[in-house]
């Protein structure tokens, strides 16, 4: 046989060397004594194809890359072909070691996270393009305050040594960063848009040709982030699930028990990321599941030794940090959490007010039992509201990064005092113990209070953008939305039993947010399309 294959044999990949690519066996794999073998689809590429052929591969019947049919333009066609040369370190998917899922216990920790795990060699930072930094700068000044799951130094090195290589998941990190940093553009819709379709294209370029990593689940991550910024249902709600899914096949939402897939991390910072990507995942989940009942939760709960993200500044930073634990026997005065730890707390709190929603008619459930949980959840949320309404007050120009924590907090108060608050929920077959109706009293005082809380973080936030300009409307959060939607639900109620000139003034407010937060993000529009149908919005007479 003459000719040279298309892509690099099996073995030079595996060993980052230079392949001759020669057939039927490549001259590096003849002078070591190696087996010397292609992918697949290349063998085959090679092996349909005569001296006499004038046919391409895409025109016979046994077509490599067959076209899909799509919106995109002809050069965008998708294809499986391995990609030609292949990342350092991020290996061919066929390279994937099935008896990870056979037997683990054989197959531990198989693969490298991220490349210099693969080499051993950490390389010098790398200066990025005027491009690409203009796109990470605007990145971690907006989008990063309240997601913050990437680390500076190291994905600018990602993406400045591999950014630009076609179809890998630095280039597919990078692009999402690109897609949830910059507006949709006007009277186009979300889904539409371009920009996400080629994401999505790419996503699933990476997935059919690379092995898994670490950038592969953060771009999942953003995606979903995009998809819940603009309400793109169902598919945030299955990129959520994707994200947790692809969580536990790496072992990062147990790392005593579970099987990992990747080699230990080889410093701290790298270690952080992973933590605060498992975090992240888990935070998606359950705010995915505030406004739907009885959908299973895709990320388990986190285990009794897991530990909060490091507060912020050392991690903006590149330093080293500490972390405290999401569960501890007692409180210190000196625990000092960031913000994105303290979203972790409420979100960890929300998820249990969830489950003991979706669980209140379960008959394995006492109702001592039922109530007291109810009635400790309801400490520990107006404990941890206290504490973050005093955070919210302290902050000089308040953000989303401290603004989310409390709006989750808030959220999860509504959802639990909703349980108890109405007469509809109760059972005429069994009644009501004087427990419940203790607590029907305590939860609707609570929602007065809690009404009152999100209108006074609204009109912060709204001081806030008014002094930022358009920095603030960037820093702004789509995760905000349902705790604002919640508020003005309550505050329209207020309007309807009590004629309450406050809860008029409250809604007013929240709806001024919602629409300013609509300029950035679609899913607030969606919101704002519900409250206009609202009777008790109407009879304000508001524009």
């Amino acid at each position: 046989m003459n000719g040279r294959a298309q892509f690099a044999c099996v073995t030079c990949r595996r060993l980052k060397r230079k392949c001759p690519k020669e057939l039927p066996s490549c001259s590096l794999c003849l002078r070591l004594e190696k087996q010397c073998e292609y992918p697949p689809r290349v063998r085959n590429l090679y092996e349909n194809k005569t001296p006499d052929s004038s046919i391409s591969p895409r025109e016979t019947n046994g077509e490599v890359n067959p076209p899909i049919s799509s919106s995109f333009p002809a050069e965008s066609t998708l294809s499986l072909s391995p990609i030609p040369d292949l990342v350092l370190g991020h290996g061919d998917i066929h390279t994937f070691p099935a008896m990870f899922f056979l037997e683990s216990d054989v197959c531990t920790k198989p693969l490298a996270s991220e490349p210099c795990q693969a080499t051993g060699i950490i390389g010098p930072p790398c200066n990025l393009s005027p491009e690409a930094d203009a796109v990470c700068e605007k990145y971690f000044s907006a989008v990063h305050r309240w997601l913050p799951i990437l680390s500076r130094k190291r994905v600018r090195r990602h993406i400045a040594e591999n950014g630009s290589a076609p179809d890998c998941p630095s280039q597919l990190l990078f692009i999402c960063m690109k897609l949830v940093s910059e507006p949709v553009p006007a009277e186009v819709s979300a889904r539409a848009n371009i920009a996400y379709q080629r994401v999505l294209e790419t996503l699933f370029k990476v997935e059919n040709s690379c092995l898994p990593s670490l950038q592969l689940l953060q771009s999942v991550i953003l995606i979903s982030a995009y998809e819940l910024g603009h309400a793109i249902y169902p598919a945030a709600y299955l990129h959520v699930g994707h994200a947790a899914r692809l969580c536990a096949m790496m072992g990062f939402h147990d790392r005593k028990a579970a099987s990992q897939l990747f080699k230990d991390s080889i410093t701290w910072t790298s270690r952080e990321e992973e933590r605060r990507t498992w975090w992240a995942v888990f935070c998606l989940d359950r705010i995915t599941n505030q406004g739907t009942s009885g959908l299973p939760f895709a990320a388990p709960d986190p285990n009794p030794g897991e530990l909060l993200p490091c507060p912020e500044v050392p991690w903006i930073e590149g330093g080293i940090g500490f972390n405290e634990p999401l569960f501890a026997t007692s409180f210190s005065s000196n625990t000092s959490l960031g913000s994105f730890a303290n979203m972790c707390q409420a979100a960890h709190v929300l998820g249990r007010v969830l489950r003991h929603r979706d669980e209140l008619h379960s008959s394995r459930l006492a109702l001592g039992f039922r109530v007291s949980e109810a009635r400790q959840l309801h400490q520990i949320l107006v404990s941890l509201s206290s504490h973050l309404s005093s955070t919210c007050e302290q902050s000089l120009l308040l953000d989303s990064s401290v603004s989310v924590p409390l709006a989750l907090c808030f959220s999860a108060r509504l959802i639990l005092y909703d349980i108890y608050a109405c007469n509809e929920t109760y059972s005429t077959d069994y009644g009501r113990s004087s427990e419940e109706a203790e607590l029907q009293k305590e939860t609707m005082a609570g929602i007065f209070s809690v009404t009152r809380g999100i209108w006074q973080l609204a009109c912060q936030l709204l001081e806030s953008i008014d002094q930022s300009s358009r920095n603030g409307l960037e820093n702004l959060s789509p995760l905000l939305c349902h705790c604002l939607y919640l508020g003005a639900g309550e505050s329209e109620w207020l309007i309807l039993e009590h004629q309450d000139s406050s809860a008029s003034t409250w809604l007013k407010d929240i709806v001024r947010l919602l629409r300013v937060i609509g300029k950035r993000w679609q899913v607030a529009d969606i919101y704002l399309a519900q409250i206009y149908k609202w009777p008790g919005y109407n009879s304000l007479g508001m524009l």
